[in-house]
């Protein structure tokens, strides 16, 4: 059971999966339980993260990548899957809003999508910050309920990150999985400490994405972002 999870489920009730879910009406409780997630992944996760050394061997081949992106020459390189017990479309369609990202996921805010907005599609654009650091992304594949990908670099130079996604049909719902890899400089100065903030990062990006792809909008929230 995930840490988030952990917190929130409790005698109340259950939602339309038929999971048991506490009844919470003050967003104070679900803020709390996600911080305790967040320092329980800064205390124990980082340790135990994994690293591109790591993460590289488990890459998925089914993945896809922009042109001149190879993971095996990749300088960092990420991997983090999680099942969602619910369809691929489903959860597909909620990855692919990033303008709604603040709703459900604390690490997102400022999105900006340019052209075209919604659906994504190959070559859609939007401006982000993760962290408070400001990103822009380019769509390079929309595959609905299969694969999604993107850019992830700061304004200005060309593309040297980016983030892939892909949704597989399982007997239980949706296995999900996000591999993020980067070249260059800063890859390289970040290859340790970089690898494993963002593969906890991830983690919680997934945890965060089951949430949203069960139980809707995060108790409390309203149409306030999460991130603000």
């Amino acid at each position: 059971m995930h840490k988030i999870d952990a917190c929130l489920l409790g005698s109340g009730g259950s939602n339309r999966h038929g999971i048991h879910l506490m009844r919470i009406n003050d967003m104070t409780v679900f803020r709390f339980c996600l911080a305790a997630a967040l320092l329980a992944a800064s205390l124990s996760g980082i340790a135990s993260a994994q690293t591109t050394a790591q993460d590289l061997p488990r890459r998925n081949p089914e993945m896809s990548w922009p042109s001149g992106f190879e993971p095996s020459e990749a300088d960092t390189f990420n991997h983090n899957k999680l099942l969602i017990e619910t369809d691929c479309g489903m959860v597909y369609d909620i990855l692919t809003k990033p303008d709604e990202w603040p709703f459900w996921l604390p690490i997102a805010s400022k999105v900006r999508v340019s052209t075209p907005a919604q659906p994504m599609t190959v070559g859609s654009r939007f401006a982000w910050s993760v962290f408070n650091i400001a990103i822009e992304s380019n769509v390079f594949v929309a595959e609905p309920g299969r694969r999604f990908g993107y850019t992830v670099t700061p304004p200005g130079p060309p593309p040297l990150y980016a983030q892939s996604w892909l949704f597989q049909p399982v007997e239980q719902g949706c296995l999900v999985t996000t591999e993020e890899m980067g070249m260059g400089d800063l890859a390289k100065q970040t290859t340790a400490s970089g690898s494993r903030l963002v593969h906890v990062a991830h983690d919680l990006w997934l945890a965060a994405l089951r949430w949203q792809s069960l139980f809707g909008k995060a108790p409390g929230f309203g149409n306030k972002p999460v991130a603000e």
